[in-house]
């Protein structure tokens, strides 16, 4: 059977919601990183005054149903010190590992959330008292790297630098994705999601460039004005 449909079977039944009412969705949260010991993920829409434009977050009248959840890193560095533009919010692409080429400096410290772990609270009861991070670390198996500069080793031109660049491998629509039980939540309840280090790391200045982000995922199902 259709691992969807059994899925949402499953969630008709232990959660009482109408099958037809499930659909397939995500949600998207972001935190910019800086120098703190603890950093939170806001899901619902009426606890963030201006979204990013990457975020996707709960309407206050819906619900969602988490079947999987994931943490990555994003880095940006905008034309414009400490405001990017959406055009670099939405092309700077998640990262499931401090990626060297990209993270350098002191924003290489961002691995440092790998050893951290995630909590969730649901209506001040604890879902997840503390989910390891490192459960979303995630090296490619391979990179690619593409010649992007003219000339060959032989016969280099004055701008040949070699093979610069490439893209890092992407093995399947859940890569990086961490399998959850399914869980309710609205854009009503308390919600307390937080990245937990244990001590404060010094990843990026907020205001100055470059600027790297943790990006909180989950997939699931969202059900429509169930609270209206």
């Amino acid at each position: 059977m259709n691992s969807v449909v059994s899925e949402k079977k499953f969630i008709q039944e232990r959660l009482g919601i109408p099958y037809e009412n499930l659909s397939q969705s995500y949600l998207r949260a972001e935190t910019q990183l800086s120098n703190l010991s603890v950093y939170a993920f806001n899901l619902q829409k009426a606890q963030v005054a201006t979204p990013i434009v990457t975020e996707q977050l709960l309407e206050l009248n819906d619900q969602f149903v988490i079947s999987h959840l994931r943490v990555s890193l994003r880095y940006i560095d905008p034309a414009v010190t400490g405001v990017p533009t959406a055009t670099e919010q939405l092309i700077a692409q998640q990262y499931l590992f401090a990626d060297p080429s990209v993270f350098t400096s002191t924003s290489a410290n961002a691995k440092a959330i790998y050893n951290g772990n995630l909590s969730f609270t649901i209506d001040r009861r604890q879902f997840l008292p503390a989910f390891a991070m490192n459960a979303f670390y995630r090296v490619p198996t391979a990179q690619s790297t593409n010649l992007t500069t003219a000339g060959t080793t032989g016969t280099p031109a004055a701008t040949y630098t070699g093979n610069v660049g490439g893209v890092n491998g992407y093995d399947n629509g859940l890569f990086g994705f961490y399998v959850s039980e399914p869980t309710l939540i609205d854009g009503r309840q308390t919600i307390d999601i937080n990245l937990n280090l244990g001590a404060s790391v010094s990843i990026a200045t907020i205001g100055t460039d470059p600027m790297v982000y943790a990006t909180l995922e989950v997939r699931g199902y969202l059900v429509v004005n169930s609270k209206s």
